[in-house]
């Protein structure tokens, strides 16, 4: 599965986008951010990143 940059997924009762994908010693990195909701405002939003296998298997993308 293909991870794009810009792409929104869900996990639990967060959804996230992903800021960027890169390559680092081998592995697949994804980096990516909360999406605002109306409760949170945007200066309390995470920034997360890890392996490609695990946001896979972590999260599902929503259509575009």
């Amino acid at each position: 599965m293909q991870i794009k940059e810009g792409s929104i997924w869900s996990g639990g009762d967060k959804t996230f986008r992903v800021i960027s994908v890169s390559e680092v010693d081998g592995h697949t990195w994804v980096y990516y951010r909360e999406e605002p909701q109306r409760w949170k405002p945007a200066s309390e939003l995470k920034e997360f990143s890890c392996y490609q296998e695990s946001f896979i298997s972590r999260f599902n993308p929503l259509p575009e």
